[in-house]
């Protein structure tokens, strides 16, 4: 009898999760705990530890983190949700409930000296961009960030699928952004069915844990990744046929030892990373770093297509 009453008190939370899930904010609600427990186990022990949650919803996540004594401060767009998370919250000294976009909030202040994490079921439609906030534009990086994604996303950012060795062909800006500031663990698959409203795809849990120290060193950087974005640009080109282009030099002088006949999506770090030292040698284009990387604003840092 109380398996029945379990089971019918899920059927019905899971229909009123579907009912107030906004498409537009991209809200899919978790709804099992076991799988709950599962992402925060990932975390290890995180009593007295600072975590950032990013779209709580409905405080399904939340419940645990704050119930296993993190600091939690939790950042949710919706009103809505906003108004239920302090009522249901009210009692919680170590929760701290900020209203407003992930991608609005200045990460550096907010934890300014701290060592914090991510445990987040983030919204699909923006993980590129706030993947990128995390890694790529925050100086206090988290150490660790639990994501919840597309498992084809998940696939791309790792290059490999959940629990196997298989290694993923086709590197995207997305993967090659993410690891030069994090190494990168797909952890599992997370079947469609365990959210309300069910998705269209499957998901996977993500675990990037950030690296003390970047693949690309600073005086690099800037100049490392305009080149990328112009290596994607026509990805599906051989590099020596329209690299060269984007600078108004021949492509063999930015290529040096790599080998030209390759495509952008095969290329590894240190590959980039030749091609950006041959570039800042080429004069008087390394003067002007700034002003080049103004010519790729339409190539953001993820273009998976």
């Amino acid at each position: 009898m109380a398996k029945y009453k379990y089971k019918l008190r899920q059927v019905q939370e899971n229909r009123a999760q579907s009912k107030f899930a906004k498409k537009d904010l991209g809200q899919n609600f978790l709804n099992d705990p076991i799988l709950r427990d599962r992402i925060i186990d990932l975390a290890g022990d995180i009593k007295g530890k600072e975590i950032l949650e990013v779209g709580p919803g409905l405080g399904f996540l939340t419940e645990e983190i704050l119930k296993r004594g993190a600091n939690l401060t939790a950042v949710e767009l919706d009103e809505r949700s906003v108004e239920i998370l302090n009522k249901k919250f009210a009692g919680f000294s170590n929760f701290n409930l900020i209203q407003g976009s992930i991608l609005d909030q200045d990460l550096d202040k907010l934890f300014a000296q701290k060592k914090y994490s991510v445990i987040a079921n983030i919204p699909y439609n923006i993980t590129a961009p706030i993947l990128r906030k995390f890694f790529a534009e925050t100086k206090n990086k988290p150490e660790m960030a639990i994501l919840m994604v597309q498992k084809e996303v998940a696939e791309k950012i790792s290059r490999k699928k959940a629990g196997k060795n298989k290694v993923i062909k086709g590197r995207s800006i997305l993967s090659i952004s993410v690891e030069v500031f994090a190494d990168v663990e797909n952890c599992f698959v997370v079947n469609r069915e365990m959210f309300s409203p069910a998705p269209r795809v499957d998901s996977a849990i993500i675990l990037l844990k950030s690296r003390e120290k970047s693949l690309v060193s600073p005086d690099l950087e800037k100049d490392f990744f305009t080149i990328v974005r112009a290596g994607f640009a026509e990805k599906r080109k051989k590099l020596s046929n329209h690299l060269g282009k984007f600078f108004g030099c021949n492509s063999s002088d930015l290529l040096g030892k790599v080998d030209g006949d390759k495509r952008a999506e095969v290329l590894e770090i240190d590959d980039w990373l030749e091609i950006t030292k041959n570039f800042q040698k080429i004069s008087p284009f390394a003067k002007a770093s700034a002003d080049r990387s103004r010519d790729f604003r339409k190539f953001k840092m993820i273009n998976d297509k």
